[in-house]
């Protein structure tokens, strides 16, 4: 077999990909998806009483039964641009022409290969849901630990205040939280079946249509669809709750290398790559890893985004482009959320340098809180001009910006009050309580 990406790779799959994904993503795990969709269909026609329920009971054991390998359907899925006719003829080869005449019946491919694509797609959703509520478990610790720990925040790459480091692992989850509420909203519009037949409208099962869908979709445990042939608007949904699922994963992840670099030293991670020539590096490649899976996975949105332009009522191109795009997506999201358990389970605080690092440039950074302490006394615009000029002085200077607020106003500050205020202000507030009581309502 031809190896394209790292997704394939054996050399890169310890870290670019992920075994129990892959589970769901090879081309058996399809042919086996595709089986138990035509096994649901014949079940389905037999409760409405649209084909024999012996028929039904003999198609269902071939499928269930049934062993082909991908090369088999290989040069049908060639010729016909969709392996379901090579699939079809194989089980057909299995009955007897009384029985077999009923395989697929009133159905087209694409309502195979659609509703199989569904099943995968479920099993996958688990997985991703799973391992963000088992990232959560850890934020929640990191941040019920630590919302006393000041450290620096930041804003345009500049220290700005100081603030609870417990406070800003909670805005890390967040909108995971909100994402996973997304995620139980949109399943019905995602989780379901497509069975329209030639051209959408069930025309060749008559008046027993209506029945068959139901049946159907109860026997595959999702919700009924309309048909969605050329309308494709749920997996461009489910495209773009994987983009944000990575995205969001990405700028926790692209914080950690930003906190974690050697001038910033806040973090580590006990479980960082190696270098071939300096012995003293530890890279974060878990961190590395899920910003690119967020890169990778906004490229494909769009691409997703594209694809909806299916003309008429069924379209070969754009499906196929589908066919690229979302196991790639999904992959790639359950890669991501691998990574940020695998880092969370390696990370490493360093309160000491965080309060070092509060310290740089002479306590410039508690010059907002020392505007409004002396606001107190002097007025807002007083107090403003006067911690301004001071704190360029304490940037260029020796001279602690306290130290030089006390000589021009003669009102005595100190950090530690000041580290109190603000922990109080940001590290107990009902937002962080609130946070964390959520993750533990969905992550007992």
């Amino acid at each position: 077999m031809i190896q394209v990406t790292p997704f394939d790779s054996a050399l890169f799959n310890p870290l670019l990909s992920d075994n129990e994904a892959g589970y769901y993503l090879n081309d058996q795990a399809f042919i086996k998806a595709m089986l138990s969709v035509e096994s649901a269909l014949a079940i389905a026609q037999a409760k409405a009483g649209l084909i024999p329920t012996e028929a039904a009971i003999a198609i269902t054991n071939v499928a269930e039964n049934l062993e082909i390998s991908p090369a088999t359907l290989a040069q049908g899925t060639a010729s016909a641009g969709v392996p379901v006719p090579a699939l079809v003829a194989a089980i057909k080869a299995q009955l007897p022409s009384e029985q077999a005449k009923w395989v697929h019946f009133g159905a087209t491919s694409q309502d195979i290969v659609d509703t199989a694509l569904i099943l995968t797609i479920r099993s996958l959703l688990d997985i991703i849901e799973q391992r963000i509520k088992h990232s959560l478990r850890h934020l929640r610790d990191l941040a019920q630990t630590h919302e006393n720990t000041l450290i620096a925040g930041r804003t345009r790459t500049q220290q700005a205040v100081p603030m609870s480091f417990g406070f800003k692992v909670a805005e890390w989850a967040n909108p995971l939280l909100r994402q996973l509420a997304r995620l139980d909203e949109m399943r019905p519009r995602i989780l379901k079946t497509q069975l329209g037949g030639a051209v959408g409208t069930l025309a060749a099962m008559g008046e027993k249509a209506d029945e068959v869908g139901l049946h159907f979709a109860d026997t595959l445990t999702l919700e009924r669809g309309d048909n969605w042939h050329t309308q494709r608007d749920s997996l461009v949904e489910c495209s773009s709750w994987l983009s944000v699922t990575t995205g969001l994963l990405g700028k926790m992840a692209q914080d950690w290398l930003w906190l974690s670099s050697t001038e910033c030293g806040e973090i580590r991670f006990t479980n960082g790559g190696g270098s071939s020539t300096m012995p003293q590096k530890c890279n974060p490649v878990n961190a590395e890893v899920m910003v690119a899976m967020m890169r990778l996975n906004a490229g494909w949105c769009g691409q997703m985004h594209q694809a909806m332009l299916h003309e008429h009522e069924r379209s070969g191109s754009q499906w196929t482009q589908e066919w690229f795009i979302l196991p790639q997506q999904l992959l790639a999201t359950v890669v991501a959320a691998r990574h940020s358990i695998d880092a969370l389970d390696h990370i490493v605080i360093n309160r000491e340098q965080m309060l070092h690092n509060l310290g740089a440039f002479n306590g410039v950074i508690y010059a907002e809180a020392a505007t409004f302490e002396l606001a107190k006394t002097m007025g807002r615009d007083k107090a403003s001009e006067l911690v301004k000029a001071a704190s360029k002085t304490a940037i260029t200077g020796t001279e602690h910006l306290f130290t030089l607020i006390a000589q021009e106003s003669g009102q005595q500050l100190d950090v530690e009050t000041m580290q109190a205020a603000l922990l109080k202000a940001g590290a107990t507030t009902p937002w962080l309580a609130r946070i964390i009581g959520s993750i533990n309502q969905i992550c007992p």
